[in-house]
């Protein structure tokens, strides 16, 4: 079950500076080796989330507004053409954005182009980069044109966790309250959007994940570390699932590594099989295709 009512705003509260000193000074060789081996590992654990936003290519997970432009509504059917290669619709995107930089229908939607064309397999590590940042400025401008749109929301909390892989694993911390603030708020603002609660899930799941040393090295940084288990998540990803049922094979895998972390092996395996009966449309379902057929074997 969910652990509490979605929050709006969540701040981040350090600790006040003498009491930080002290604690840094206590255990700053803890510090010191969670980043020698791992950077913490926590960038990587959070940066699990950034893997959550191909699955918005799935038009029944975007947000629709009631009021969009013209430019926005053809962005969207441009993005659900199949036939159309992802870093054409980029190209596309772009030039609608110079042509209307305010459009935040269009805004949203460059950011998830430029994200889906840097998690493209034959994208560089270099260019995957430079998309990155590109998506967190594009995103960022829609969020100081509004705080209302949910898309913007969920999009603004996606790219920010994929900065945390070149920031470093004390960003990564910081920014995880600030991800999931904004993906509370998109729930505020948009209930019914199944990927919201998917991202949600995700969230809760890095976090679950994270090493009692990692958990100590927060703990220094942090006066309220970052909290969850995998039934939280296990509640978002339910109700994701139950307002689109059957409808994402990433989504039904992602339940039954859940169901694997909790040992109930019987179940992780009725949720695996769900995986690999959904058909295989993009990218992204072939590869948790093959990896709902690994996941088989173990359980």
């Amino acid at each position: 079950m969910l652990r509490r009512a979605v929050l709006l705003h969540r701040s981040i509260r350090a600790l006040p500076r003498q009491q930080l000193a002290g604690l840094v000074r206590y255990q700053s060789s803890l510090i010191a080796r969670s980043e020698r081996v791992t950077r913490l590992d926590t960038g990587r654990s959070l940066a699990l989330l950034s893997l959550s936003a191909l699955a918005l290519a799935s038009a029944s997970c975007a947000a629709k507004l009631p009021m969009e432009s013209a430019d926005a509504v053809k962005a969207e059917e441009l993005y659900n053409d199949n036939g159309l290669d992802r870093r054409e619709l980029l190209a596309k995107l772009k030039e609608m954005h110079a042509a209307h930089p305010e459009d935040v229908g269009v805004i949203w939607r460059l950011t998830r182009a430029a994200y889906d064309v840097s998690n493209l397999k034959a994208t560089s590590a270099d260019e995957k980069k430079e998309l990155t940042y590109y998506a967190r400025d594009v995103i960022q401008k829609g969020l100081d044109l509004t705080k209302d749109v949910a898309a913007v929301h969920n999009w603004y909390g996606i790219i920010l966790s994929s900065i945390g892989d070149y920031e470093g694993s004390k960003v990564s911390i910081a920014n995880s309250y600030v991800i999931k603030s904004h993906w509370e708020t998109a729930v505020a603002l948009n209930p019914s959007n199944p990927t919201t609660y998917y991202l949600l899930g995700r969230w809760c799941i890095a976090i679950a994940d994270l090493s009692w040393l990692e958990r100590k090295a927060a703990a220094v940084l942090f006066a309220t570390p970052p909290e969850s288990s995998y039934d939280e998540a296990l509640g978002f990803l339910l109700k994701s699932e139950e307002l689109a049922p059957d409808s994402w094979k990433k989504r039904s895998l992602l339940i039954a590594q859940v169901y694997q972390k909790k040992k109930d092996y019987a179940t992780a395996k009725d949720w695996v099989n769900k995986a690999l009966a959904i058909p295989v449309a993009v990218e992204e379902d072939e590869i948790a295709h093959e990896e709902a057929q690994a996941l088989l074997q173990k359980l």
